[in-house]
């Protein structure tokens, strides 16, 4: 348990070094490619270069650095460019070498000067295995024949055609040391973010991350996999004049599946440049249909490749992934998402990056530790439904889940009863004793009342005695089933409801869908996580309720080892 808590623990670091590289990426990306600076790409890699070594310099564990990469490429998932897999790729790969470099010489000068020199390094690497993927093997014919135009001119060895791409991969390696040096010095204080005003507007880990729903399709990504794979293993056999109808039929079937698609195929002038460069490639070749052809390769790979990254979101494949041990990963990357406007909120404008901007990066990292303890799973939790679809079942199969993964289920669950096929009335249960008291029954009578039932004093003083501290005392998550109209009237479970919300403790809460806002306003719940029956299970939920219990636990704990 404790190896897990420290896993948990590490991912949620890596969250919060990988949502600032990815607000680096957004703000001052858009401030470079706004300005036409040239190396904007290698600008950002830079600058994530510097964002991982001081994170590191905070925080120098093991595998931190490619599970920020993770984190931040996964991030980029989003983008709305619709080539979205070379920015993934390099992300990934640059936060690998980083830990590589790292993990073989240590956490020191010599250490993040070789990872940043490999992450740079990585950079360019892709750049030239890009060209080599796009527009095939005359990508390395019109280099050699470059080099030799250039030894020529310049007059080295005919054994050293390679030079020159030796050359620019120790410019990028000290460019990238350079990077990493830089993260050093910004990276050497490690000021707590002070303001807690400021720290409430700047991150909101309750939040709730809204996805826009898409229709994905596993045959579908087969197929712009397969089609993708026949493209690159055919290559000059099928003639440019053949290949032509078969780009056509291909971007008309992606422009109408995917909106990112359709924006690419808007941008005429790239594809002009596209073609002009390839056309002069094929020149140098000596034949313009090579260069034809290597048009219309590059144009049916990119299409590809944003086809299989659209496809590649499919909730289905998620589930297999976090099957597969992947739950961490994800449930982390949730709470990234949803720092992510408040870290960027929290960023200087690109004019003043420019000025300041070892600065500007060491007041970022230096609030990471408020941004870990505020990275916390939500505490609230409501299950909701209309009447009889089965909530108090939820609720009694997750307390009976999280005693079988020997934590402890506190609070109340009020069994309903039946009579010829009318609710009749509820038994209150208390979790944490099993012990079992009427709780209400329908019919006349004088006393509390609540819609077509009469509650017993017995039932309500036994619910109100689960709901205490002392009964409370070492329970992992409370349950209180359920909040209604009684409540929202001031009777009921309201005071022990109000003492709980305040406490920060789990809490499952079984509303009727009809009441779920005017609950969650009533008791200021903020924006809690909705469970809806008929679209989960116990099984489903179990994890992240389990995950709010061991951020309850470790936090105090690992927040004052991380200050230390």
């Amino acid at each position: 348990m404790e190896n897990h808590s420290k896993g948990k623990l590490l991912w949620r670091k890596a969250a919060v070094l990988g949502s600032l590289w990815a607000a680096s990426e957004i703000i001052f990306g858009s401030f470079l490619h706004n300005a036409h600076l040239p190396f904007a790409g290698e600008s950002l890699t830079f600058i994530g270069i510097i964002i991982l070594i001081s994170g590191h310099r905070l925080w120098p564990e093991p595998g931190l650095l490619w599970r920020a990469g993770f984190v931040c490429a996964a991030m980029k998932s989003v983008s709305p460019s619709a080539v979205i897999f070379g920015p993934m790729i390099a992300i990934s790969m640059e936060g690998i070498f980083a830990e590589a470099g790292v993990s073989f010489m240590g956490g020191n000068f010599a250490g993040y000067a070789l990872g940043g020199g490999l992450a740079m390094c990585w950079a360019l690497a892709q750049k030239l295995l890009n060209l080599l993927i796009y527009y095939g093997p005359d990508a390395v014919s019109i280099y050699l024949r470059g080099a030799e135009w250039l030894r020529l001119r310049c007059g080295f060895g005919p054994g050293n055609l390679w030079a020159p791409l030796i050359l620019l991969f120790a410019v990028y390696f000290l460019a990238g040391a350079s990077a990493a040096l830089s993260g050093m010095r910004s990276g050497k204080g490690k000021t707590y973010f002070p303001n807690p005003s400021t720290a409430k507007q700047a991150f909101n880990p309750r939040g709730r991350c809204e996805n826009t729903a898409h229709e994905y399709s596993i045959a579908a990504l087969g197929f712009h996999v397969l089609f993708m794979s026949v493209v690159m293993a055919v290559g000059r056999k099928i003639p440019a004049v053949a290949l032509l109808p078969v780009a056509g039929v291909y971007g008309y079937i992606c422009a109408r599946s995917y909106p990112r698609v359709r924006g690419v195929l808007k941008r005429t002038g790239v594809w002009a440049g596209v073609l002009f460069a390839s056309l002069t490639a094929g020149i140098i070749l000596g034949s313009a249909e090579a260069g034809f052809y290597m048009a219309l390769r590059a144009f049916l790979l990119t299409l590809a490749f944003a086809a299989i990254g659209y496809e590649l979101v499919n909730p289905v494949i998620r589930g297999r992934l976090e099957r597969l041990g992947g739950g961490a990963f994800f449930e982390t990357l949730e709470y990234a998402f949803c720092a992510l406007p408040g870290i960027i909120e929290g960023l200087p404008s690109g004019r003043e990056f420019a000025r300041r901007p070892l600065a500007v990066i060491g007041r970022a990292v230096a609030r990471a530790p408020f941004l870990l303890d505020s990275m916390r799973p939500p505490a609230v939790f409501i299950i909701t439904g209309g009447h009889g679809s089965g909530k108090s079942t939820l609720v009694s199969e997750l307390a009976e889940a999280m005693r079988v993964a020997g934590k402890k289920p506190g609070g109340i669950l009020a069994e309903g009863l039946w009579e010829n096929g009318l609710r009749a009335g509820f038994d209150l249960v208390a979790l944490s004793s099993g012990r079992r008291v009427p709780l209400c029954r329908r019919g006349p009578g004088d006393g509390i009342r609540a819609g077509k039932f009469l509650f017993f004093e017995e039932g309500l003083a036994a619910g109100l005695s689960a709901l205490s501290p002392a009964e409370l005392s070492g329970t992992d998550a409370v349950f209180l089933d359920e909040v209604g109209s009684l409540e929202l009237e001031g009777g009921g479970w309201s005071v022990p409801l109000k003492e709980l919300c305040r406490s920060g403790r789990p809490l499952v809460l079984v509303v009727r869908n009809y009441l779920v806002e005017r609950v969650a306003a009533h008791f200021n719940l903020g924006r809690p996580v909705i469970w809806k029956i008929g679209e989960i299970t116990a099984a489903t939920v179990l994890p992240k309720l389990l995950a709010a219990v061991e951020a309850d636990k470790n936090t105090d704990t690992l927040t004052d080892c991380d200050r230390a």
